[in-house]
């Protein structure tokens, strides 16, 4: 939907911030159609999201096991005390700025439990996501709990190629091209 509706924001350099907003009420656009099953019932889809549930700032815990303020581009989550179910950071292809420390955030957040008890941490997150996007491709890395630690687990490669009228995307899943609806 991101693609379809707001594709000249993509195209035309748009603050990632932007981006990031559009994404997210797309995503809540989408949730809603769900909002007669309990899945999605009390979760939002919010952006630039730093407080936990009694408005203290968010932390995360780093990979050094220290407590690190954090503010995540967008969070599907219950503004309660229920897990997160997607936390996403976003960069426009070429921004190269905090990448490791953004990836390493999702894998502290995928994390079922954080080692320091003593720090209420953000951790439990179903799946975290790490975008990178430009006007012809978007990747996404996924982040899972894998073992009692936070992992990549997979890579999803979309290409948008202009078909003569407009952009049509293609989904590069394990080495093969297939279109996608």
């Amino acid at each position: 939907m991101l693609y379809k509706v707001d594709y000249k924001n993509v195209l035309h350099n748009v603050s990632e911030r932007n981006i990031c907003a559009r994404l997210a009420h797309h995503m809540e656009n989408i949730m809603r159609q769900y909002h007669d099953s309990s899945i999605f019932q009390g979760y939002y889809a919010d952006v630039e999201y730093n407080r936990m549930n009694d408005g203290d700032l968010k932390r995360y815990e780093d990979c050094k096991k220290r407590p690190r303020y954090m503010v995540s581009d967008l969070l599907i989550h219950s503004r309660d005390e229920r897990p997160n179910y997607l936390a996403v950071e976003m960069k426009r292809k070429g921004n190269h700025q905090n990448i490791e420390e953004d990836k390493e955030r999702l894998k502290a957040l995928v994390k079922p439990t954080h080692e320091n008890p003593e720090f209420n941490c953000v951790c439990g997150t179903l799946v975290g996501a790490f975008i990178t996007y430009s006007p012809k491709e978007v990747i996404v890395e996924v982040f899972e709990n894998v073992d009692g630690n936070g992992e990549k687990t997979d890579e999803i490669r979309i290409a948008y190629i202009d078909n003569g009228q407009g952009q049509v995307p293609f989904n590069f899943q394990n080495n093969s091209m297939e279109v996608t609806k």
